[in-house]
């Protein structure tokens, strides 16, 4: 399952700003596949009983659906994106550094791996939070989940490194000064939300007594659960965290949404995706 989320990641990285169109537009495609399946797993938890044997009170089921629901909109505006693409010319390449003008391939690259494997860590993670404790499926998911986890904190870390040599480009000029403000203020907030989502997932696995699974690979670190601790953990990592990123991806894709279709300034869009 692992090797899944990671080929899907890449192929999206390598296509999505692709000199192509056609091979943009499968791209785009691919994405609205993959959130067809996200979709489908829900359904079918809804349906199977995993859902109806969650603890009473619990919310990640709601939540699940929800995003269920969000993904349908997504899938609706990618077939369109998707249709746009085919009828949108071939471009010149793209550096691979960034420029005053626009991102380069590395960081395009970086940017999209990155939110393909953060858009399918949070439903592994809520729906892991569904499974009973003996649940036999429970392991592989938390595999799943912390190699995911542990991928995403190097790319970011490794990102951030690539922008200390190439920076990003300037704000567009166009911007107002209270969208400068707020655009200086959520990208290093989104930067800083998924790195403590991954450490504070990493330490929670830690203080809780598991093993920690990367690749296939098995910790043989002497597990001991620190109950204090994992409590605190647990809540950053399960509650805070996921409520601090949701309103900082809103915030990001609201602004993404507002250039695009109610400014009209496409080129700001374009500075990261053709």
């Amino acid at each position: 399952m692992t090797a899944q989320y990671l080929f899907l990641a890449l192929v999206l990285a390598l296509t999505l700003n692709h000199r192509n169109r056609f091979v943009r537009a499968a791209g785009t495609l691919l994405a609205a596949i993959a959130l067809g399946f996200i979709v489908l797993s829900v359904i079918l938890a809804d349906t199977d009983g995993t859902f109806a044997a969650a603890p009473t009170g619990m919310v990640r089921p709601l939540l699940l659906n929800a995003q269920a629901a969000v993904a349908l909109a997504a899938i609706v505006f990618l077939l369109w994106a998707a249709w746009r693409q085919v009828g949108r010319a071939s471009t010149d390449p793209l550096p691979w550094r960034n420029d005053a003008a626009t991102f380069g391939l590395v960081s395009r690259g970086a940017h999209w791996a990155t939110a393909t494997l953060v858009l399918c860590l949070f439903p592994i993670g809520l729906f892991l939070q569904t499974l009973p404790a003996a649940s036999p499926d429970r392991g592989v998911f938390l595999a799943v989940h912390q190699t995911l986890g542990v991928t995403v904190l190097v790319l970011v870390l490794a990102r951030l490194g690539w922008l200390a040599r190439s920076p990003p480009p300037p704000l567009a000029p166009s911007l107002r000064r209270w969208e400068r403000s707020l655009a200086r203020l959520v990208h290093p907030a989104l930067y800083a939300s998924i790195i403590l989502l991954a450490s504070t997932g990493l330490l929670l696995t830690l203080s809780g007594g598991l093993r920690l699974e990367l690749y296939g690979w098995t910790s043989r670190l002497p597990a001991q659960a620190d109950v204090a601790a994992g409590g605190l953990w647990k809540t950053l990592h399960n509650l805070v965290l996921p409520i601090l990123f949701y309103a900082i991806i809103a915030l990001h894709l609201g602004a993404v949404l507002k250039h695009h279709f109610i400014a009209r300034r496409t080129r700001d869009v374009r500075r990261m995706l053709r």
